[in-house]
């Protein structure tokens, strides 16, 4: 898992607005989807299916709120009737007579029979709080019913809403696994203190989020278009605090006798990711490989001479034994494996190698 964080400015401006709030537990739900199934509903239907106690005309008045909020659209009748002169013709009934009337999804309705949600009204004064992060897609991160509105004893200032608040008018917002439209936005407001949260990344295999935290406290909220593996790309590509070969997706690195490990935990001090600074974090598994020919050659020496834990007793057994200390470096490197004399002569020039030399000479005196 890798988990970014910096510090990140929060701004808050109390607007007044309108807005509705997307819900699973309304009961009109349930009107829309009969509506769905039967392709039509009346308020005959409506009894007979759902509301048995209730009088028609009340369900009447139930469907003609749902198309007063546009779910439905009543279809329009006509009335069969003879003239006076014994001529047939339709007489369309009056636009406001909905007594009797059949009724039928509109888009949203037809939206929300699918989706099993509906749209919840109110209208007050919101703090309003504002991300200018480019690693969002949305400017507001939260919206905040309040009962007391502000004023300017404070050191709060009226202005003009800003246009970055108004462009979400009539616009659907993601906001912590909500989703809300603005229907009015009220053409002032008061700019309030700003916040200094926490902006954080957290990225665990294929799964990422992104949140805004203030004091312990969760502002926002969402998934994240990233896996562990592209994060940790991306950060290692953009640092120079590490000879990063992109192609590769390796380290290279300088021979070190006191660490040759192939795979390591390493500490980015100044990490960047998508034009953004964080605070310095930590990164496992990242591979590391000896930098050039030379270095590679010190490498596979030191692992050698530290993997010799037993006597070889003929020279496939040695043979078997550098092959496979070798794969590492053999990835992305040619190099020619010592022979066990080689090794011992090497070896010869250390001043703590007896008993790896006498591990390697063994065969000499098996055969001797």
């Amino acid at each position: 898992m890798i988990t970014l964080r910096k510090t990140e400015q929060i701004e808050i401006y109390q607007v007044e607005l309108a807005l509705k709030v997307k819900t699973k537990q309304s009961p009109f739900i349930a009107v829309l989807i009969l509506a769905q199934e039967q392709g039509e509903i009346t308020a005959e239907t409506l009894k007979n299916y759902l509301l048995p106690t209730l009088p028609i005309r009340a369900c009447n008045n139930l469907l003609i709120r749902l198309t007063q909020q546009g779910y439905l659209v009543k279809k329009r009748q006509q009335n069969f009737r003879n003239n006076i002169w014994d001529h047939s013709f339709y007489d369309e009934e009056d636009e406001n007579d909905y007594n009797g009337s059949v009724f039928k999804l509109t888009k949203l309705g037809e939206q929300s029979a699918i989706d099993m949600s509906f749209w919840v009204g109110e209208k007050g004064i919101y703090n309003v709080y504002i991300s200018h992060s480019n690693l969002l897609n949305q400017l507001i991160i939260k919206t905040e019913k309040v009962e007391r509105n502000e004023d300017d004893r404070n050191g709060n200032r009226i202005i003009r809403t800003p246009n970055f608040i108004s462009q979400y008018h009539n616009q659907i917002l993601n906001i912590n696994k909500k989703e809300i439209r603005i229907e009015e936005i009220e053409d002032k407001c008061f700019q309030l203190k700003p916040l200094e949260c926490s902006l954080e990344i957290e990225a665990k295999e294929d799964d990422a989020i992104i949140r805004i935290i203030k004091e312990k406290q969760t502002l926002f909220q969402s998934s994240f278009e990233i896996n562990e593996s592209e994060l940790k790309e991306e950060l290692l590509s953009n640092t120079n605090e590490f000879d990063y070969d992109q192609n590769k997706k390796v380290v290279l690195s300088e021979f070190n006798q006191d660490n040759i490990s192939f795979n390591r935990k390493i500490k980015l001090t100044n990490p960047y990711f998508q034009n953004n600074q964080f605070d310095s974090v930590e990164i496992e598994n990242v591979a590391f490989i000896p930098s050039n020919d030379q270095n590679a050659e010190l490498w596979l020496n030191e692992i050698l001479f530290k993997g010799i834990d037993k006597y070889f007793l003929d020279e496939k057994t040695f043979n078997e034994f550098t092959a496979n200390k070798a794969k590492p470096i053999l990835e992305y490197y040619n190099l020619r494996l010592p022979t066990r004399k080689q090794l011992i002569q090497t070896f010869a020039e250390r001043e703590n190698a007896f008993y790896q030399i006498a591990k390697l000479e063994t065969i000499d005196y098996l055969n001797y």
